[in-house]
């Protein structure tokens, strides 16, 4: 018997209408939530860095859905161009879906690409703000789960038979793992910034990438695009400024729309890139750390070559049974921070950190963290974390997976940090330093995950009643 603070849920969704296949159904919307200026910009809270302010949008910035629907069940794919969504925001939004649309709350997953060049959407790093600032910042956060269950609203209301294919492709170039050996045996997080010329102190990489473009195209059964779903580990911060912008996937959705029309909607979901960004510090030829519209340009027309090019290896998926299981894991929380937050607390049984509610009982601090699987078909799967998973993560998932095609969505349906694999703690550095997960944490969410899939795949081959 499991845990009762494991709590699991499993959908197994009608597959046959009078001995036939249900017909796949597929919505997409997008809604704006790009800031006026004025409103403060995420970044780092520390005493010594002031509050930005967005000025002017460099690009917009949205909520994206995609619904799905077969033998009249349905299920949403949210993703926001955000850094990422506190807890609280996600389950709001969730509720309002349950309230305005026919699709059950825990059926909706709700992600973040993670972009840095956008809003700061927590109340608690409005304190260097004014007044007026302040009032202008809670009246957009306030908007954004409406705005979250809106886009759900409008892609239900565009359902519409379509079919489904999915490919994956391969781009090495624009992404680079971020921790590095350094000859003193020390581990850095993109060391020596500022200062380049000590770049050849760097031994090797600590890990490796996932260079996987994952691609999953939605079209009418007249073969119209609707919308294409990229699934690629690499952080979001290559632009940089003051100016909102979603960053690549802009430039993303702009190189595929220019090639298969205006109508499509792209949707860029970020793979496991906890320790995955864009600069390529081993290379001795050019610069190193490049941020700005050009670059930004540049990473997204390559990503957006590499989706045209894999689109040619599309193969179609069956449609049924669209199914989907979720987890909640109860983690838990960081020794040596744990030790420090019972100082604090106490005795006190419940406590909200900031980011996570935290459970204080028996000597030992936890908190939940919810796994989220979608399946179509019997080679397609989507996987929701809800952290900066590293990308060894991500790499295993997908090994252990039974699906052939399995596109995992990071910061998706809660927000606890940075999930570091156990060789990163010894070796400490920025991740392994701010996490509040313990040692073995992310293995733990990729063991549920992988059983949540193996138990997918089974329903797919179940004979129907």
């Amino acid at each position: 018997m499991k845990p009762k603070w494991i709590l699991a849920l499993a959908l197994l969704l009608t597959t046959t209408t009078q001995g036939r296949s249900a017909e796949l159904r597929v919505g997409r919307a997008a809604v704006d939530i790009t800031p006026a200026a004025g409103i403060p910009m995420n970044g780092p809270v520390r005493p010594n860095v002031p509050l930005t302010t967005a000025g002017p949008p460099h690009d917009p910035i949205h909520v994206k859905a995609v619904v799905l629907e077969e033998g009249g069940q349905r299920v949403a794919l949210v993703v926001c161009d955000l850094t990422s969504i506190p807890l609280a925001m996600i389950e709001e939004a969730r509720r309002l879906v349950g309230e305005t649309t026919k699709i059950a709350p825990e059926a909706v997953m709700i992600s973040a690409t993670h972009c840095h060049t956008v809003p700061q959407i927590r109340q608690r790093f409005l304190v260097k703000a004014g007044e007026e600032v302040r009032r202008k910042a809670t009246a957009y956060i306030d908007a954004l789960p409406g705005k979250m269950a809106e886009a759900v609203r409008m892609a239900e209301a565009d359902l519409k038979p379509a079919r489904a294919s999915a490919a994956l492709g391969r781009e090495d170039s624009i992404s680079f793992n971020r921790r590095f050996y350094l000859k003193d045996g020390s581990v850095k997080t993109n060391p020596f910034k500022g200062d380049d010329a000590k770049l050849d102190q760097v031994l090797r990489p600590t890990g490796p990438i996932d260079p996987g473009v994952g691609v999953v195209s939605f079209v009418t059964e007249a073969g119209k695009p609707l919308a294409t779903m990229v699934n690629f580990a690499i952080h979001l911060d290559t632009i940089g400024g003051e100016q909102p912008s979603a960053d690549l996937p802009f430039v993303l959705g702009q190189r595929l729309a220019e090639v298969q029309g205006p109508e499509l909607l792209t949707v860029f979901v970020p793979g496991a890139a906890g320790n995955i960004n864009h600069y390529d510090l081993l290379n001795p030829a050019g610069a190193r750390r490049i941020k700005g519209p050009t670059e930004t340009s540049r990473i997204g027309t390559i990503l957006a070559a590499e989706v045209l090019r894999t689109q040619n290896q599309l193969v179609p998926m069956r449609s049924t049974p669209l199914r989907m299981a979720r987890e909640i894991v109860r983690l838990d929380y960081h020794p040596e921070k744990a030790k420090r937050l019972r100082e604090q607390i106490k005795e006190t049984p419940r406590h909200f950190d900031g980011e996570v509610e935290v459970t204080n009982e028996g000597g030992k601090v936890t908190f939940d963290a919810e796994v989220l699987a979608i399946a179509l078909g019997d080679e397609l799967a989507w996987v929701g974390f809800p952290g900066e998973m590293f990308t060894e993560f991500g790499l295993t998932l997908k090994n252990a997976s039974p699906f052939r095609y399995t596109m995992i969505h990071t910061l998706a349906n809660g927000a606890i940090g940075y999930v570091p694999n156990r060789r990163a703690y010894p070796e400490g550095s920025y991740e392994a330093d701010a996490t509040r997960c313990a040692p073995g944490s992310g293995e733990r969410l990729v063991e549920a995950a992988t059983r949540l899939l193996i138990q997918l795949k089974g329903d797919s081959q179940a004979k129907p009643n």
